[in-house]
């Protein structure tokens, strides 16, 4: 719900001698940590998804410096990229899913008030997406290191509308989501749409 593939990214596509450089260097300076666990998403509505975290093998990602991102239950879209871009190789709301959920947790986490938000701002929330996609692409299961889709990715985060969407996102979380004290929290007055429900389409993902 927060990645926002705006008109730069097509412009970068159209200068690529431009961009090698810059991509490449964005791409050696970003550090890769380990991803592990199951990502598991129950669709809701067109482009509304419920990320569920799996209790057995929670999605974790643990960057180079040690610390530890372990989203909990929210509301996502993947990656928020616009239709007309859809159709560009690499460019799928879902094609780097474990990078756009990792994203999208720091944006709740941040709007939310969850405990440990305090640690991460935009740029550090960019960073962490590139982190979790080169992580993904040097894996060489998933298709290879994509530098321009990283670059592009990465500044896209960081423009404008995300900064806006970080300064003034309100708190919108399925029930059962923490609290910013650590704790689950209930809320009552959440329609029943926004519950799990075994019967709604999920997709799994295993790392």
């Amino acid at each position: 719900m927060h990645l926002k593939i705006i008109a730069a990214t097509a412009l970068t596509l159209l200068m690529p001698s431009c961009t090698d450089v810059i991509s490449g260097w964005l791409y050696d300076r970003t550090e890769t940590g380990e991803l592990k666990g199951r990502l598991i998403v129950e669709w809701v509505d067109q482009d509304k998804f419920i990320f569920i975290p799996d209790q057995q093998q929670p999605l974790t990602f643990t960057r180079k410096n040690k610390d530890v991102i372990r989203p909990d239950r929210m509301y996502t879209d993947g990656g928020s990229v616009p239709p007309a871009l859809r159709s560009i190789k690499s460019y799928s709301p879902w094609g780097y899913a474990p990078a756009f959920i990792i994203h999208d947790w720091l944006f709740t986490m941040k709007h939310c008030r969850i405990a440990g938000y305090e640690a991460y701002d935009l740029d550090k929330a960019a960073t962490v997406m590139a982190e979790v996609m080169k992580t993904v692409m040097e894996n060489p299961k998933y298709g290879g290191p994509n530098k321009l889709v990283l670059y592009s990715m990465y500044e896209a985060v960081r423009s404008p509308t995300a900064r806006g969407y970080w300064d003034n996102g309100t708190c919108d979380t399925p029930s059962g989501a923490r609290s910013a004290a650590g704790q689950v929290r209930t809320e009552r007055s959440m329609p029943s749409a926004a519950l799990s429900d075994p019967s709604r389409p999920r997709f799994v993902i295993q790392f």
